[in-house]
C-alpha cells in the first residue's frame, strides 16, 4: 500500500521518519534517519494515487538511477530505493537550504557576484550529469537548493532522460516547467543537453533582470 499523505509514518523501511518537510504533486518528502549509518536524509515518497499511475513507478526509479550515478559537489546525493509494500521511495542527502527562488526572496544574492556563482555551480552541475549521459529536462529554481554556505544542489532528476535509455511516458507528452521549457521541449521533440542550457539561460536572466525574458500566457 502506497504512503497515506494524510498521516507521518514512524517508520518507512529501516528509516525512522522524523517530520515531514514538503509535498507535491507526486508524493511527500520526510526528514528521517538512518539507525545503522546514524544519519539524516531526505526520504522522498510516492503517493498512492501516483503510484497507481502506468509507468509512474518506472519514472520513479528512473530518477533515482539518474542521480545515482552522479556523484558531484553540485548534484543531491541519492543513498537509497527501496520499497515497502509496494510503495516506492528514495533515501537522499538531507539538504539544510532553500530552493533559489527562496533564497532569491529573502535577500540571500544581494549582489551580482553571488548570483553569478550560483550559475556558474549550475553550469558545473550540469556539465557533469551530461558528460554521464543525463539530461536533467526539468532545471528550474525549485529545483535548485541553495545551502547555508553558499553552495548549491541542483535536485529532483524525476524527468531526467538516460542516455541510452527509454523515457516511460507517452510518445509526444511534455514534460517540464513551461517559464524554463525549451521551444523544442514545448514541442515534444526529443531533447538533448541543450534543453538544460535553455533553461540555465533562462535562470540567469532571471536572475540579473528580476523577471522571466518572456511573459506570454500561452
Amino acid at each position: 500500500v502506497a504512503w497515506d499523505v494524510r498521516s507521518v509514518p514512524e517508520k518507512i523501511g529501516k528509516y525512522e521518519v522524523l517530520a515531514e518537510v514538503g509535498r507535491g504533486g507526486m508524493g511527500i518528502v520526510y526528514r528521517a534517519r538512518d539507525p545503522i549509518l546514524e544519519r539524516v536524509v531526505a526520504l522522498k515518497t510516492i503517493s498512492a494515487e501516483v503510484v497507481a499511475e502506468p509507468g509512474m513507478r518506472e519514472r520513479f526509479l528512473r530518477e533515482a538511477r539518474s542521480a545515482a550515478r552522479l556523484q558531484h559537489p553540485n548534484i543531491v546525493t541519492v543513498f537509497e530505493f527501496g520499497e515497502v509494500d509496494g510503495a516506492p521511495f528514495i533515501a537522499m542527502e538531507f539538504l539544510e537550504g532553500e530552493d533559489l527562488a527562496v533564497a532569491v526572496e529573502r535577500g540571500r544574492l544581494a549582489d551580482l557576484d553571488q548570483r553569478l556563482e550560483v550559475v556558474v555551480q549550475l553550469c558545473d552541475g550540469l556539465a557533469y550529469a551530461h558528460r554521464h549521459g543525463v539530461v536533467h529536462r526539468d532545471v528550474k529554481p525549485s529545483n535548485v537548493s541553495v545551502l547555508k554556505g553558499g553552495a548549491i544542489k541542483i535536485v529532483d532528476f524525476g524527468i531526467a532522460r538516460l542516455e541510452g535509455g527509454t523515457l516511460a511516458t507517452r510518445t509526444g507528452e511534455v514534460l517540464g516547467t513551461p517559464s524554463y521549457m525549451a521551444p523544442e521541449q514545448f514541442a515534444g521533440d526529443p531533447v538533448d543537453h541543450r534543453a538544460d542550457q535553455w533553461s540555465v539561460g533562462v535562470i540567469l536572466y532571471e536572475l540579473l533582470a528580476g523577471h522571466r525574458p518572456f511573459g506570454s500566457r500561452t
